[in-house]
């Protein structure tokens, strides 16, 4: 592994410009992102260390632009140990092909997930799901959530205020339902 570059941010609007600023000031390559807890949101990157380095930088400067506040922390490791890599695994695409299965949903030939799959599978919040509809288009989204389990699509549900759903409806919402509802609100948010 070449350096690794790692900048945490409150919040993920900083968390994209950083992400952002960093891609277009060097040649670096975006290993992940990190939804911490609390708003806290950890990009990595990697690259040679002079390229790391000025990415990093860049990326300090336009977020403190945003907020002094938006940035927690910031880190070069110019030469990290080999395992460190196993930690930090590259993105590839990270809505393509989902046939990972959830906890209640056992499937035949499931595949390893990536990192950036996890997130979304573990910790899907609204503003996550809002953020890649924006990046990636609505039927990819929708294929990701297809693989929650019902419980998770419930909580998920729950975020939303104008979903058609609410309270005991959303309590006894089937997987389809739930699915099908979300859709409907982000189709409805496209039209306006």
């Amino acid at each position: 592994m070449q350096a690794l570059g790692l900048i945490e941010t409150r919040g993920l609007l900083p968390a994209i410009e950083c992400a952002d600023v960093m891609l277009k000031t060097a040649q670096v390559e975006l290993v992940g992102r990190t939804f911490v807890g609390s708003g806290l949101v950890t990009i990595t990157i990697t690259g040679d260390v002079g390229a790391v380095k000025a990415a990093v930088e860049a990326a300090v400067t336009a977020v403190e632009k945003i907020s002094q506040l938006s940035l927690v922390s910031q880190h070069v490791i110019p030469r990290p140990h080999h395992e460190i890599g196993s930690m930090v695994e590259p993105i590839n695409d990270p809505l393509a092909n989902q046939d990972t299965a959830t906890e209640s949903e056992p499937a035949e030939n499931t595949k390893e997930s990536t990192p950036s799959e996890q997130i979304i599978l573990n910790q899907v919040r609204k503003e996550v799901v809002d953020a890649l509809v924006q990046e990636f288009g609505l039927e990819k989204v929708v294929d990701v959530l297809k693989s929650l389990s019902v419980v998770k699509l419930r909580n998920l549900a729950r975020e939303y205020k104008d979903l058609g759903l609410a309270g005991r409806a959303i309590s006894k919402a089937n997987k389809e339902l739930l699915i099908q509802k979300l859709k409907g609100y982000y189709e409805r948010g496209s039209e306006k």
